[in-house]
């Protein structure tokens, strides 16, 4: 009894946090996460000959989580001025565009086994995601 008693608020709290992250979930955002996983697992196998052709994969599906997402709008477009949106949408799409030129880097630097260069292209991407985020990123 004391166990219902405890566990029935802490379902409440979860069932309303799944409902305020799933608000978040959008088609942009989506992508984005899919990406982030797919880099994360990239940066702990990248050194690692055996996987490379698991490491291609992997980057050949953030570039077309890049490739959808360039066709998608941030959520943030709805907040500019009308006056300000077609050079707001252009911005970021020049940094989606610079984002697939850092994974095709990371591509070559993955088939040369070059594991040092790679890592300096995560840092680059890395720059580019924080760089993104600060302009197009929905504030939390």
């Amino acid at each position: 009894m004391k166990i219902r008693f405890l566990l029935t608020p802490l379902a409440v709290v979860a069932a309303c946090l799944g409902t305020a992250i799933a608000e978040d979930d959008t088609p942009l955002s989506k992508e984005m996460s899919s990406m982030n996983r797919n880099l994360r697992t990239l940066k702990r196998q990248v050194a690692d000959a055996s996987k490379k052709d698991d490491s291609l994969a992997l980057v050949e599906k953030m570039k077309a989580n890049v490739a959808a997402s360039t066709k998608l709008e941030p959520a943030k477009t709805s907040e500019q001025p009308a006056a300000d949106k077609a050079a707001y949408i252009e911005k970021y799409k020049a940094q989606m565009a610079d984002l697939d030129k850092a994974l095709d880097e990371l591509k070559a630097a993955i088939e040369k086994g070059d594991a040092e260069g790679a890592q300096k292209i995560f840092e680059k991407l890395s720059d580019l995601k924080e760089k993104g985020h600060k302009d197009f990123a929905p504030e939390e």
